[in-house]
């Protein structure tokens, strides 16, 4: 964890996808504290998982309904709007 929290603030990471996260009782664990993650609970063990910076997460529509251990499906918007 403490790579990962130095790599994040050193570079001001905003969103960070994982693959492959370690896991422990089928939940993400080593996450920066700055961070959240989003994964579908229903699905034991998720193998993608993005990390969105705490600040930012408002801004975040996690769509489940697209959503499995496989694939993580977020949507986002910003003002004034713009391509990523």
């Amino acid at each position: 964890m403490a790579n990962l929290a130095l790599i994040t603030h050193e570079n001001q990471v905003d969103i960070l996808i994982i693959e492959e996260p370690y896991q422990y009782m089928g939940e993400p664990r080593y996450i920066p504290p700055d961070y959240q993650t989003i994964y579908a609970h229903s699905n034991r063990n998720p193998r993608t998982s993005p990390l969105i910076r705490r600040d930012m997460i408002h801004n975040i529509i996690f769509l489940h309904q697209y959503s499995d251990s496989d694939n993580t499906i977020v949507v986002t918007t910003t003002d004034p709007p713009q391509s990523i």
